[in-house]
């Protein structure tokens, strides 16, 4: 039965974009997959200087807000309970950042490393770089990008308190088919995100697992993997925030706190500490110049693509947090997302990346050349590199666990976004039903585009939707200060 408060055209979209994607990627994947990644590459360095200045300048308008005289504007949001900075934080991190997190924390200074040596940089800079580039694309700015659409719907819900939650509710446009175009492009970045999410965490969690079992990784393994996963989240999103995605985040965060500490203690911990120390510096006094340096591979390669991928999570990030940011302040929420999130993202790669890079060091785990000459998958090579820590097998089990519940707790909210963004009104509570609804839907997709291999096309239309998304956060900027001004003087 059809609920009266449900947004049909929103539903119908997400139902649709779903299905014509995927059809259009699987039709013939390897194909699909160059073309897209020719345009991305096209597009990205078009692009490039927008991804990177704007980036860089939509932080440095956040902060100054947030310490200005409207950092003090209170949202109040209809319906919705007022949680603890610590629950509240918990849910910021857990539904910005997946297990991907863990997976990049271990492999991604082998990328740099590699492009790096290749470009014949002195090696302590060339190892100083590929520490520094994972703390750079994980950190404040990228939090930035993610925390603008927070400000931007908390602040239009606090002045019209009925406005849907998308891009067409709270932007005002009266023209149908611009409103139309908003509704598409917040969508299919939610949709594109979640099945490029998944179909990198799955493979992760299933190769940790085939680890630890001592059995092969085989598509009964990997569906076993897919249905456990789907059944928490679907579970969790049914439930809702308050006792579903509120109680998974708390207890994943004390999770991934103690897994990094017992890293820490035993792994190799003067070198991680010190390595962090050398690391912290040498990326705060290049934070800048790593924000603003164009044309190279790096930042055609990798930050554009970051920026593009945070991008288009953001809309889904961003309509999460509103959520469940009632009765906080801009400045909270704005010093709260953009510093929360990055030094929970560098404590992860800092304490993951030194273990990895100890191993190097020491001759135990040649990375850099195994990746170069393919000799492992990434997802081997980060089980690789926990067994190799004291422990290792019970180190795997708690790996594996946490994140099972990251990937969770991320696809829940995304589920709880999408049926929140399906209501007529943005003070109308999502549907259960519909919770349930986009729990199977981001389910089935990213398992066929896996099996298919059809997740590195979904990886180039995310961040092609990316493109258009830049304009929009212009336009959500601009949305931004015009509600602070009209608030302050009313």
């Amino acid at each position: 039965m059809i609920n009266p408060n449900w947004n049909l055209s929103v539903i119908s979209i997400t139902i649709l974009l779903s299905l014509v994607l995927s059809i259009f990627v699987l039709l013939d994947p390897s194909s699909t997959s160059k073309i897209l990644n020719s345009v991305y590459y096209d597009l990205s360095v078009k692009f490039e200087s927008f991804f990177m200045y704007g980036s860089f300048i939509l932080l440095i308008v956040l902060l100054l807000l947030a310490i200005s005289r409207y950092g003090t504007i209170k949202l109040k949001l209809n319906n919705r309970p007022t949680y603890s900075l610590l629950s509240w934080s918990s849910m910021l991190f857990a539904a910005g950042i997946g297990a991907t997190l863990l997976y990049w924390s271990t492999v991604e200074w082998i990328e740099y490393f590699n492009i790096l040596k290749n470009d014949q940089m002195e090696d302590e800079n060339i190892m100083m770089y590929s520490r520094s580039y994972p703390l750079f694309h994980w950190g404040f700015t990228a939090w930035a990008i993610y925390c603008l659409p927070v400000v931007a719907f908390g602040l239009a819900l606090s002045l019209k308190p009925k406005s849907k939650l998308t891009f067409s509710g709270i932007l005002f446009f009266e023209n149908k088919i611009i409103k139309f175009l908003l509704d598409v492009l917040f969508i299919g970045a939610i949709i594109c995100g979640a099945g490029v999410g998944l179909g990198l965490s799955f493979p992760l969690i299933s190769s940790v697992i085939s680890e630890i079992l001592n059995i092969n990784r085989s598509i009964t393994l990997d569906l076993t993997t897919i249905l456990i996963c789907s059944a928490i989240f679907a579970t969790s999103a049914y439930i809702g925030v308050q006792n579903g995605i509120k109680r998974l985040s708390n207890i994943n965060m004390v999770l991934v706190i103690s897994f990094l500490t017992i890293i820490l203690v035993i792994g190799p911990t003067t070198y991680i500490i010190e390595n962090s120390i050398n690391t912290m510096s040498f990326f705060f006094s290049r934070y800048i110049d790593m924000s603003l340096t164009t044309g190279t591979n790096i930042s055609i390669d990798w930050t554009v693509f970051y920026w593009a991928w945070w991008y288009a999570l953001a809309p889904m990030v961003g309509t999460f947090l509103v959520n469940i940011s009632n009765n906080k302040t801009l400045r909270e929420i704005i010093l709260g997302t953009i510093f929360i999130g990055s030094f929970g993202c560098i404590f992860s790669m800092l304490i993951l990346s030194n273990l990895s890079i100890s191993l190097f060091e020491n001759n135990t785990l040649d990375s850099p050349s195994i990746i170069a000459n393919n000799l492992m998958s990434r997802e081997q090579l980060v089980v690789e590199t926990i067994s190799q820590v004291p422990y290792g097998e019970i180190m795997l089990i708690s790996f594996a666990l946490i994140i099972v519940i990251f990937l969770c707790t991320t696809y829940d909210s995304t589920a709880y976004v999408l049926a929140s963004a399906s209501m007529k009104s943005s003070d109308i509570t999502s549907s259960k039903s519909l919770r349930l609804l986009f729990s199977l839907l981001l389910v089935v997709q990213p398992t066929l585009l896996m099996f298919l291999n059809g997740v590195d096309s979904f990886k180039w239309i995310m961040v092609i939707f990316s493109i258009p998304l830049l304009f929009i956060n212009i336009l959500l900027m601009y949305s931004v200060l015009r509600n602070v001004y009209s608030i302050k003087k009313s």
